[in-house]
């Protein structure tokens, strides 16, 4: 899909239907926004930017990443967000290795540090101020602009994005997203659940991630509207939801908890139908929590990568209440299999790593030919994530490959633990990790963050993991901390703390 092709069919049949509210733009309607991104690309085009060229956008959540997306593909041009707080040379690499040709910026983030990482070849463009040697987003927008026709692209092969991503283990990577791919999160959500869930949504997570296109697409090709936030603060999250009649939602565990810390029971929430939790394994009783405080709601799992368009797996409507838990089925077009570490296939129930082909898995790392050739094996993309398929074909995330640990000779996933402890009254997240030891090569150790207010006396909360984990499974060492450290899409770093309680 085109982005841009789609918006101007909302233009016709929708003009003045909303399709974007944040704080600082107010209610966006879809001409609004056609008229404006029209403008945008014709600014580009007299910038000397076309088919192919890369368009950078450091900025945190706001309405100039809709624009700038969708002006760039009216263009061919090929877009490329980054999270604002990318910094230093892992700025600098990312920049010179899909030779971006500009760049978008906030003032704020605007500073010395900042410039001295960015080309000289690369012009600069800065939204919510002015900075000298920075040309004014304002400033690059034409005074008018006929209908723009998208040049003629290879939606197969052609590239629409480039995404920077690096998990919670490893360095960052640059996955190449084609045209075609945008279609498939959409065809997913809509071939699992009732459309008219999807009518209005809220931002709960870096719209500078794959989470920012594919939201965007929901909405311009099924006329929905979107609320764009920059704080994800409880009572903000909350406030907008019942304000706006907000229906869905996509996040992963830790953004998601603070709905439960913004007093739900004492809002109206009933608008909201979906939530749906994605990025790293998620405890059931987060699940039933959700659910139990915002009883409109189903609390819902899936699973994808950025390299796989995303979506491999979501549970349905249908399936949810008798396989709460479950990551759902392979979705149309996905192969699956859950292998061992010589690449055989493991039985049902038994753990292995989730490997996939099909139309959705991307090319390669872009720039990266020697890591592409470790993670894509005779056409497998080996995602290095460890999940379990029961005997009616549905998946249950366990966790990393890399943060499986080994103590005494047994197997244990964080996951596993980290479910458990999140049952015991009291605590808000938990992150389980490995420690070296001459005895038994590791042990477990987990950082344990209570919620406001509430105390963790650690001795009961060992007797109650012991009530519902194997003794070999219970962390040897348990700290209480006030943070638990997290990506900037929100998976938890699993790093023991060094200043526990």
């Amino acid at each position: 899909m085109i982005p841009y092709r789609i918006l101007i069919e909302r233009e016709k049949d929708s003009p003045d239907k909303t399709a974007f509210i944040s704080k600082k733009s107010g209610e966006v309607t879809f001409s609004q926004l056609a008229e404006k991104t029209r403008l945008l690309a014709k600014g580009f085009a007299i910038a000397g930017i076309g088919k192919g060229n890369v368009i950078c956008a450091l900025l945190p959540n706001c309405m100039e990443i809709v624009e700038l997306y969708i002006a760039a593909g009216a263009l061919g041009a090929v877009f490329q967000p980054m999270d604002f707080r990318f910094q230093g040379e892992e700025l600098k690499n990312a920049l010179v290795n899909t030779d971006v040709k500009i760049i978008f910026c906030h003032a704020s983030g605007v500073n010395d540090a900042l410039e001295a990482m960015i080309p000289a070849s690369i012009k600069k463009v800065v939204i919510g101020g002015e900075k000298s040697g920075w040309t004014s987003y304002e400033k690059m927008f034409a005074s008018s602009a006929e209908d723009i026709t998208p040049p003629e692209l290879d939606e197969k092969k052609d590239i629409a994005l480039f995404l920077y991503t690096s998990g919670s283990t490893s360095g960052i990577k640059c996955v190449p997203m084609t045209w075609r791919q945008l279609d498939f999160f959409p065809a997913d959500l809509f071939s699992s659940w009732d459309p008219d869930i999807f009518t209005r949504g809220i931002s709960l997570l870096p719209l500078s991630h794959i989470s920012g296109p594919i939201v965007i697409n929901i909405c311009l090709l099924f006329g929905g509207s979107y609320v764009i936030t920059d704080r994800f603060a409880p009572s903000t999250i909350i406030q907008l939801i019942e304000e706006y009649r907000v229906g869905w939602t996509h996040s992963v565990p830790s953004i998601a908890g603070l709905l439960l810390r913004g007093n739900p029971e004492q809002h109206n929430l009933s608008s909201l139908k979906f939530i749906a939790l994605m990025g790293t394994s998620v405890p059931v009783s987060l699940l039933k929590e959700l659910e139990r405080v915002i009883p409109s709601a189903m609390a819902v799992q899936g699973y994808g990568l950025t390299e796989t368009s995303p979506l491999l797996t979501l549970e349905t409507q249908k399936d949810h209440e008798k396989k709460i838990g479950s990551i759902g089925k392979a979705l149309p077009g996905v192969e699956i299999r859950l292998v061992d570490k010589n690449g055989r296939d493991m039985p049902k129930g038994e753990p292995g790593e989730i490997i996939v082909r099909g139309p959705k898995i991307f090319s390669g790392y872009y720039g990266n030919p020697d890591l592409t050739a470790k993670v894509i094996k005779n056409g497998w993309f080996h995602t290095g994530d460890v999940a379990k398929c029961d005997s009616d074909g549905f998946y249950y995330h366990l966790g990393r490959l890399d943060d499986l640990i080994i103590t005494g000779g047994l197997n244990v996933f964080p996951a596993e633990v980290e479910a458990a402890a999140a049952k015991y009254p009291g605590v808000r997240e938990a992150v389980a990790c490995s420690q070296p030891d001459p005895g038994r090569g590791s042990i477990i150790c987990m950082d344990v963050c209570p919620c406001e207010g509430r105390e963790i006396d650690i001795p009961r909360l060992r007797r109650f993991l012991k009530k519902h984990l194997a003794e070999y499974k219970i962390p040897k060492q348990i700290n209480l901390v006030d943070e638990i450290a997290h990506t900037p899409t929100g998976k938890p770093i699993r790093k023991p703390k060094k200043n526990h309680k």
